[in-house]
């Protein structure tokens, strides 16, 4: 009998670890960086570059210019001239992961753009399909001056239950780098008496507006470093409602919203891109 039951229980825990192992949670992924415009080494006067941010899947993720060891998942900006163009060859590290692939990439000609550029992922593949829980990393390429300065640093993060909130050293290539992976919430039972509500436009420019589904008590906007920049006491006759808020006065990048009521909080992503 303890044979049996020692084999039932071994049984147990290996199935709970492959359950562990291969969990797809849903979630999004929010990157945001600037490349600043070189003062040295530019082919032309306005600065021009090409860059592409792609994601990959890790066995080992190396971290900063380490290379470790992953594999190409999706590309999601390519900024560059295409392959049978003079920049053609100005990509090679994102080239020869990616083989050219742009699947669900946002992209565009050689860059002058030297604000926050900012991508978001769903944690799926090319073919749409959830990932597995793990380990994977942003990779960001940039490259100027007829391709004979390139810079590549990687970004890795843990897709899964938990969120991921980094603020990563920035370099002479790199600033005002942001990453945060965020799970999406689990249901539960009570939820159309939490706080629901729906933000647009959202990435915004600075002014955005809150449709208030149901009972809202408080509005909080949180910056990325835990700091509540704006908080409000909602009326309950405001159900049904928008409320409209500003934060140009504030810099770029990723806020969160906390509604508050009598039953719970709830929590949504913002982000800032003037």
């Amino acid at each position: 009998m303890k044979i049996k039951l020692l084999k039932f229980l071994n049984l147990l825990l290996l199935l709970l670890a492959i359950t562990e192992t291969n969990a797809q949670t849903a979630g999004t992924l929010t990157f945001s960086l600037t490349m600043p415009n070189h003062t040295t080494g530019n082919y032309v006067s306005d600065g021009r570059y090409v860059v592409a941010i792609w994601i990959e899947s890790c066995a080992t993720c190396g971290s900063g210019t380490t290379v470790g060891t992953s594999s190409f998942v999706k590309t999601k900006l390519i900024n560059w001239g295409g392959s049978n163009s003079n920049t053609g060859d100005h990509l090679p590290t994102w080239a020869n992961k990616s083989q050219g692939s742009v699947v669900d990439a946002t992209s565009g000609a050689t860059s002058t753009i030297f604000t926050t550029r900012s991508i978001n992922w769903n944690g799926t593949n090319e073919g749409g399909f959830t990932l597995a829980d793990g380990n994977f990393r942003v990779c960001v390429q940039e490259t100027w001056g007829h391709g004979l300065n390139t810079a590549t640093r990687y970004f890795p993060f843990i897709k899964g239950v938990a969120a991921d909130n980094q603020s990563p050293t920035a370099d002479t290539n790199f600033t005002a780098i942001s990453l945060v992976w965020m799970p999406t919430a689990l249901a539960v039972e009570n939820f159309s008496e939490n706080p629901q509500i729906t933000i647009y436009p959202n990435p915004t420019n600075g002014v955005f507006n809150i449709d208030l589904k149901n009972e809202v008590k408080n509005i909080k906007v949180i910056n990325i470093l835990g700091k509540i920049i704006y908080n409000e006491n909602i009326s309950a006759s405001a159900i049904g409602t928008t409320k409209s808020i500003n934060l140009t006065d504030f810099a770029n990048g990723i806020y969160f919203v906390n509604v508050s009521n009598a039953f719970g909080t709830s929590n949504y992503k913002l982000i800032l891109n003037k």
